[in-house]
This record gives C-alpha cells, structure tokens and sequence, in this order.
C-alpha cells in the first residue's frame, strides 16, 4: 500500500499514460490514485491564462504558434492530443477549466509559474483573480516557479500563498531568499539532491518535493532523507 505520509506528484498529469497538460492528463492522474498533479501556465495576448508548458504549442500540438501572440478564439482546433495517435482530441486548456475539473476530482496542485518573458506584475494579476473565483483553497494548492521575480510578485499579491522555490541543486542563498519571500517548499532535482541539503532544508521547517524521478527505486533513500513529495511522468508506479 502507498505510503499516505508520501506526496506523489503527477509531472503534468500523467504522461506515460495520457498527454500532458490537458483535462485527459489530469483525469488519468487521479485514475492511478494521485492526489497531487503539476501543471505549467502561461498567458495569451489577452491575458487568457492557459495551461501549457512551452511558450510555443509545437511540441506537443498539431499546430506552430506562440501563445503570448494567441488569443482565445484562436485556441479552437489546437490539439494538444499529437504525440498520442490513439488518444482523442485534446484542447489546449485554460487554467480556469482546469481549476473546475481538480475541484471535481478534488485533486490538490502544484502550479508552476513559467518564466517567458512576460511581466510578472501582468502575469500574477490574472492568476490572483482566478484564484480567488475558481480555485480559493490555500491547503490545496502549491504555486512554484524557477523565478524569483515571480516568486516575489506571488507574494506581494497573494502574501497568503504557499510558495514553493524551484531548483536544480540547492542554491548559496536559499535560505535567505525563503525567509525574504516566506517561501513554503523547495523543489530540487532529484538527482542534484545531496543528504546534507535535505537535512538542512528540513530542519529549517520547509517541505522537500523532488522532481522529475521515474522510478520509485531510485529515490527511496530520498524518502528516508525527509522528502515530502515525489513530482514524477509515472505516479502508477509509486501508487501499486
């Protein structure tokens, strides 16, 4: 049986089974019995704010465009569904359908704030609104990101935010910088995690989520190290 103490966190849904980031992928996440998924957002010209993890939809669609040039109508016919020919059509979803489907699934969140170049004044702003009409529920929601200058705007606009300070390996600062923005969570790369960085960072008080590991044998001493959660493409497999 998991472990209930264990957070398993799906990486963008489930993406060993189901394309990323769309309304399947979360669905599919909750079917193996995660209770967490990550997700990425980014903002339209419109200011719609929508769930994809490049600026671009190349990758994962079967169109080429740059989101920040989009506006909501020209979503329609984008098919995030490409890299999965038997899987049905999936839109490019808007944060605020996703925020409806976790509250029916009753899934918690990681969301990660992308850093692509727009304002983070901006970009904040339209995430607040649809927090506080979609998604107001603090315990269920971790807001992360690679970037401090969005960390900052979290909290200044949202000061009652859990904050969770991405990274590859521990930076100097870290410590600093949490106490400054009153960060919540460290979120490491598995593999740059050293034991004397995990302990330090729970002794300090702080949540320890680990991304993007693949197989549960390979982070079982992170386990033992005081990891809280694992952000993984397979949470079946640390869910059997």
């Amino acid at each position: 049986m998991p472990d209930q103490n264990r957070w398993i966190i799906g990486h963008r849904g489930a993406p060993s089974l189901a394309p990323e980031n769309t309304l399947g992928g979360f669905r599919k996440a909750a079917e193996t019995g995660a209770s967490w998924v990550e997700l990425d957002v980014t903002l339209l010209a419109d200011n719609t704010m929508v769930v994809n993890h490049d600026p671009t939809t190349d990758r994962c669609s079967n169109t080429q465009a740059v989101l920040a040039e989009l506006i909501r109508d020209q979503l329609k016919g984008i098919d995030n569904s490409a890299l999965y020919p038997d899987w049905p059509y999936e839109p490019l979803p808007l944060l605020s359908e996703v925020f409806r489907l976790l509250n029916e699934l009753n899934l918690s969140l990681n969301l990660e704030l992308k850093d692509h170049g727009l304002p983070a004044e901006r970009v904040v702003s339209v995430l607040k609104l649809l927090l506080e009409t979609e998604f107001n529920d603090n315990e269920r929601l971790i807001i992360s990101s690679f970037s401090r200058e969005l960390l900052d705007e979290c909290h200044r606009q949202i000061p009652e935010a859990r904050l969770g300070l991405l990274c590859e390996s521990l930076p100097e600062d870290w410590q600093e910088y949490a106490r400054h923005t009153n960060i919540y969570s460290i979120h490491s790369r598995w593999s740059d995690l050293s034991y004397n960085d995990a302990r330090q960072v729970k002794e300090k008080g702080y949540k320890l989520l680990c991304w993007t590991a693949n197989q549960p044998e390979l982070v079982e001493s992170l386990w033992m190290w005081g990891m809280d959660a694992i952000i993984t493409d397979n949470p079946q497999d640390y869910l059997k």
